[in-house]
């Protein structure tokens, strides 16, 4: 199962997650690699509850040296599926670990890690500094894993900053002239991005023609996640009249709600498109909930596009950005206690989930709700929205 996850996720995705699944249902001797896989095959919920586990374990006493990889792969997996106050928890702890037992690859990914969701978030003070620091690590032309994430990154703190060229010229390396990607699997995750800085940095046709020649050899068998970044792009890059039709094709799948990001991405998108159709009622509701999503993750950039396009919209006041700043007051486990607790899990419920006990539970949202401003949990459904 791992090897067949690394070497061939895309390919392999159809068989490898019926296959997966069934493995997770037996006792499993090494969560860690079976998590990993779950993560690189798109399984995302699975894999960060596989990967939590794992960690539980790797945590003993004598078993810390053998928590980067592990540690590794739940970083990705919490970006992917929205948890990136986890992710910097975890790359934080990754980053010390690398440094007590000598890792270098597990210190490049906990670089990148952060400087992706910085990028995201629009704090690019140390951006640079941080893929700098990963790329003296490892050697990119062994690690080419390494090398696409990096790339991305750049790519979007281009993106994020309005310089659509540099973007376009980042993520441009992601994949050669004939499509061949750079990473088997990273390179893929990239191609919705690599299409929205094509587009605003006028090299609309050039992305075209790479993202069809890098898909033929992996779309027909792939997943939901690859299938939604295709249908992005093509959305992206093709002519206005044609475009609606990925969109929805996209936006049909709710596969696509497990990477809260990348849909919102497409969500905003198309709302855009909308907009500029004149199909104005069409277009609020669907950049209102890309909003929401913008919002929780802080991801500010982004935030600040679908607020411009329900301005556009005679949206004036969209709708009050409260729930992040009281959430970032919170730690990173308590913030995600106090999610779970807002889509309704009980305390034991959530305590399974995050592997602590229920009263460990209700001590940390004790502890919250002076944070939050609000007096128990039945004000949490108004502060805050379900996370993924």
């Amino acid at each position: 199962m791992w090897v067949r996850a690394c070497t061939e996720p895309l390919i392999a995705h159809a068989d490898g997650v019926g296959q997966l699944h069934r493995i997770a249902a037996r006792a499993v001797t090494d969560l860690a690699k079976l998590g990993a896989s779950a993560w690189l095959l798109d399984e995302t919920e699975l894999a960060v509850r596989l990967l939590r586990e794992a960690l539980s374990r790797l945590r003993a006493p004598g078993m810390l040296g053998r928590s980067g990889a592990a540690l590794s792969a739940l970083q990705w997996a919490c970006i992917d599926s929205g948890r990136w106050d986890e992710a910097l928890t975890a790359a934080r702890e990754a980053s010390d670990a690398a440094a007590a037992y000598g890792m270098e690859t597990v210190a490049a990914t906990a670089d990148l890690c952060t400087a992706s969701i910085l990028a995201l978030r629009g704090d690019h003070e140390q951006v640079q500094s941080l893929l700098t620091s990963a790329a003296t690590y490892t050697d990119e032309r062994e690690y080419r894993s390494i090398a696409a994430r990096a790339r991305h990154a750049a790519g979007m703190a281009a993106f994020a900053q309005g310089n659509f060229l540099p973007a376009f010229a980042q993520m441009r390396q992601l994949f050669d002239a004939d499509g061949e990607p750079l990473h088997h699997h990273v390179s893929y995750l990239a191609i919705g991005d690599l299409a929205a800085a094509a587009v605003r940095a006028e090299r609309r046709l050039e992305a075209r023609t790479l993202i069809e020649r890098a898909l033929v050899p992996v779309e027909e068998s792939s997943g939901p996640r690859l299938h939604q970044l295709a249908a992005r792009a093509r959305a992206l890059l093709t002519e206005p009249v044609d475009a609606e039709a990925h969109f929805d094709k996209a936006l049909a799948d709710p596969a696509g709600e497990q990477w809260p990001f990348e849909r919102a991405q497409l969500r905003l998108d198309y709302g855009e498109w909308l907009r500029r159709q004149r199909r104005i009622n069409d277009a609020k509701p669907i950049l209102a909930t890309a909003l929401e999503t913008f919002r929780r993750l802080g991801a500010a950039p982004w935030t600040r596009r679908a607020e411009t396009e329900l301005r556009a919209c005679g949206v004036a006041e969209p709708v009050t950005p409260t729930a992040p700043d009281a959430l970032a007051e919170l730690t990173a486990q308590q913030r995600e206690i106090v999610i779970l607790a807002a889509r309704g899990l009980t305390n034991a419920e959530i305590g399974d989930r995050l592997f602590l006990s229920p009263r460990t539970v209700a001590s940390h949202l004790y502890r919250s709700y002076p944070k939050l401003g609000i007096t128990g949990r039945h004000q949490l459904h108004n502060l805050t929205t379900p996370e993924h």
